[in-house]
């Protein structure tokens, strides 16, 4: 019993579960938060199993192959809620260093040893063994934390063009690089624009950031001039409405349009739909938005719509309710990285951006993604705890 006391005393000291020096205000957090990520994980699991039945009889797989991986991931996605609901968050503060130079070796290794598994002609994940994990989503968070726990104990640092301040851009820029070499161009933009956005919070001067996002826009550019088949995608989408059936991307904008178009008010009835016939190559991934469309109808896709708003505005309430810079900084991060990937994955299936390898967070078929989702809204619930009380 008194190792287990000592255990316990250790693990607390550490600032592994205790939230030493704050105040508990609200035990419960902010229950809309959790609520409306759940229901938008459950609304996952069926979409998913609706629009994966066809994809999984072409591979030979039961039909309901694709909703028990989603399911399994959610289980784990669980398991990672609570984590992000307990550990207090200045044990990710003490180790992120780290874990970032951790992930940065093996995304770099993914690239240039069998470590990384190749999946659609890209070297995005690493087989576990039990399941692939994407390496870019892992990063992604890292470079949250870093960031935040950078700009929380050094404030200064954005205040000057010093070797100090390029240091710690160099730092988050070399997991970017690495996620664009894999390729993925579309999560190292997302990345860069999350960054930015902390960035901003954090204190970097409005002129600094044009200058940055100038530079961002050239490299850009240069990636896509070297790459024919993300410089083809660019084309496409300036031409999305000709060579709407050759099976390119413009072929899979006009069918998630279609999609859309066929569901009306009301929709065609859940498992009715036509568009995951093959007709779109990705329909329970990229487009799963588009199956939402077609099969429940504007109405209750409204109503998705409206959990990804009601989580954006109760997650923001508690951000920026935080009295510390790093929880701020934080949660903000974690909140911006949510709800600029379901922007994305709507805005791309609806044709107003260029098709994307962005899944849509908690619904779209995805193990890391989902599993990440899930534990940044276990962080932002325990932040919630120590802001105020919530309805």
């Amino acid at each position: 019993m008194a190792d287990k006391r000592y255990h316990r005393s250790s693990m607390r000291s550490a600032g592994f579960y205790s939230q030493d020096g704050d105040t508990l205000i609200n035990p419960r957090g902010d229950r809309l938060i959790v609520i409306s990520a759940l229901l938008l994980t459950a609304v996952g699991l069926v979409m998913v199993y609706s629009a994966s039945t066809f994809v999984a009889a072409k591979h030979d797989k039961m039909d309901w192959f694709f909703m028990f991986k989603q399911l399994k991931f959610a289980i784990i996605g669980l398991a990672a809620f609570m984590i992000g609901a307990q550990v207090n968050v200045r044990f990710y503060k003490r180790w992120v260093k780290i874990a970032l130079l951790g992930i940065t070796i093996l995304m770099f290794l993914q690239l240039v040893t069998p470590l990384g598994a190749i999946i659609g002609g890209t070297r995005r994940w690493i087989n576990l063994g039990l399941f692939n994990l994407q390496t870019s989503e892992v990063a992604r968070c890292l470079v949250i934390i870093y960031l935040a726990r950078t700009l929380a104990e050094e404030p200064e640092v954005l205040q000057r063009l010093d070797k100090r301040m390029f240091g710690v851009l160099a730092i988050v820029a070399v997991p970017m690089l690495l996620t664009a070499m894999q390729p993925d161009l579309s999560g190292a933009l997302m990345m860069a624009a999350i960054v930015g956005i902390v960035l901003f919070l954090g204190g970097l001067k409005l002129v600094h950031i044009l200058g940055f996002s100038v530079i961002g826009v050239l490299g850009t550019i240069f990636t896509l001039m070297q790459n024919s088949y993300q410089r083809e995608r660019l084309f496409c989408f300036l031409q999305r409405f000709t060579d709407v059936g050759g099976g390119g991307d413009n072929y899979q904008a006009f069918q998630s349009l279609l999609g859309f178009g066929r569901g009306g008010l009301l929709g065609v009835g859940l498992g009715q739909g036509k568009q995951k016939m093959l007709f779109l190559p990705e329909p329970h991934t990229d487009f799963i938005f588009s199956i939402i469309g077609e099969e429940l109808g504007l109405i209750r896709t409204t109503i998705v719509l409206a959990l990804f708003i009601i989580l954006t505005i109760r997650a923001l309430k508690a951000v920026k309710m935080q009295p510390d810079r790093f929880k701020f900084l934080l949660g903000a991060g974690l909140t911006a990285s949510i709800i600029m990937y379901a922007l994305v994955n709507m805005y791309v299936t609806t044709g107003m951006l260029p098709v994307t390898g962005l899944p849509l967070p908690f619904i779209s078929s995805g193990g890391t993604n989902l599993v990440i989702s899930l534990w940044s809204i276990g962080v932002l619930w325990n932040l919630s705890r120590y802001t105020g009380d919530y309805v």
